[in-house]
């Protein structure tokens, strides 16, 4: 006999032997006319429990930082990145937040203990971002910028378009509750990393005055393009918290159903901070 069928064995004849004993001493308390009136002491919390839910968020990307960035590292050695009089190029770039309604699905898994009336416990999950999950920005500098140098003076200008989308997260969080009967409202605070995509593209010119009265020629160069680039990153991975805060219902003793809000902050998802605020409601089994 293999040592796990030796503890199966071992276990159902435990089993067993503690099923008859438990049913002995209740026929002979019931003969003497003295069995314990049972007490319901209310559902148990405790135990094994995985689900699915499904919600709809409203989530922010902060694109500015990318987008000037880009730009530094495209004017790199570049008058207009360190000009001798003036303001650098970059610093004029002003994008709005990419901004997105995501809808959501995913999967849950956890376990929690009972401790009189106090739940604790630990639970994953997973959410894919199903539509909506962000957008682009735009951004064209409304007026030439002159950058006077020796015998001429460029008519500078520029403009950019960012990027960015949340695919899916995964988040480990601790949980803590107060269960009222079938009814538990709880805290949840833990771990998160997301993946997404972004990009960023950025266009620089200028026209170039002469100024250079000593030259007797007065002369205008049209605008050309000094740069013009578009990066891409996708499947980018970024690291951060979530919290959370909801409310769990028993519809039986192993079926239950919940609301819950969730906030998520990536400091850096491929240098854009990403910030999710989602409600979702679900339904689970408890074991």
């Amino acid at each position: 006999m293999t040592a796990r069928s030796k503890f199966i064995t071992g276990v159902a004849v435990l089993t067993a032997s503690l099923a008859m004993t438990v049913a002995g001493r209740a026929a002979d308390m019931a003969l003497r006319g003295s069995l314990p009136v049972h007490e319901d002491s209310g559902p148990n919390w405790t135990g094994v429990y995985g689900g699915v839910h499904g919600g709809i968020g409203s989530m922010t990307a902060d694109t500015q930082a990318m987008a000037r960035r880009e730009a530094e590292r495209l004017l790199n050695g570049l008058y207009y990145l360190n000009p001798t009089a003036g303001v650098a190029a970059p610093t004029f770039i002003n994008v709005d937040p990419v901004r997105g309604t995501p809808v959501m699905f995913g999967v849950f898994a956890g376990y929690q203990a009972q401790f009189e009336d106090a739940v604790i416990g630990f639970e994953v999950d997973y959410n894919r971002i199903a539509r909506g999950g962000g957008g682009s920005r735009t951004w064209t500098q409304p007026f030439a910028v002159l950058y006077a140098q020796t015998g001429f003076t460029d008519a500078f200008s520029q403009s950019t378009t960012v990027r960015a989308s949340l695919t899916d997260y995964f988040t480990a969080r601790l949980r803590a509750g107060w269960a009222y009967g079938r009814v538990m409202p709880y805290m949840t605070a833990g771990l998160a990393i997301a993946r997404g995509n972004t990009s960023v593209s950025y266009q620089a010119g200028y026209e170039r005055i002469d100024t250079d009265a000593g030259d007797a020629v007065d002369w205008t160069q049209a605008y050309g393009d000094l740069v013009n680039s578009t990066r891409a990153s996708n499947g980018v991975i970024g690291f951060g918290f979530a919290l959370g805060t909801g409310v769990e219902a028993l519809i039986t003793n192993n079926i239950f159903a919940r609301a819950e809000y969730q906030y998520l902050r990536i400091p850096s998802l491929g240098g854009v901070p990403v910030t999710l605020h989602a409600v979702r409601a679900g339904v689970g089994i408890k074991y």
